[in-house]
């Protein structure tokens, strides 16, 4: 797969990789792994990423450019299945610093669904 990211939770608590533009939510339990890609295969893709505690953030850029930001991707599990937005959510919250220091916008979409 050309331009792909794969994401592994190395961690002993859940980990919330958001995609962006949309703010797509993905929780992956400890030892699980996906890959982020683009939907076409014809785009090389690159990424930017930024950690916080517990969480994940990626974009995806077209050639690199941080004009060409690159909306439709897709998660894929690591049996080769495409993942939906909430994947594991449950009840979760953002976590670490985000949901601590008011970061997260008041209008920010309810995830308690």
């Amino acid at each position: 797969m050309r331009g792909s990211l794969p994401v592994e939770n190395a961690g002993n608590v859940p980990l919330c990789l958001f995609i962006e533009p949309y703010g797509e939510d993905f929780w992956l339990e400890p030892g699980e792994a996906v890959t982020v890609s683009p939907m076409s295969d014809r785009i090389d893709a690159q990424f930017a990423v930024s950690v916080a505690a517990e969480l994940v953030s990626v974009w995806l850029y077209e050639d690199g450019d941080p004009n060409k930001v690159i909306s439709d991707s897709q998660v894929i599990d690591a049996s080769g299945i495409p993942l939906e937005c909430g994947h594991q959510r449950h009840d979760r919250r953002i976590p670490g610093p985000f949901w601590q220091s008011g970061v997260k916008p008041a209008a920010s979409p309810d995830i308690s669904a």
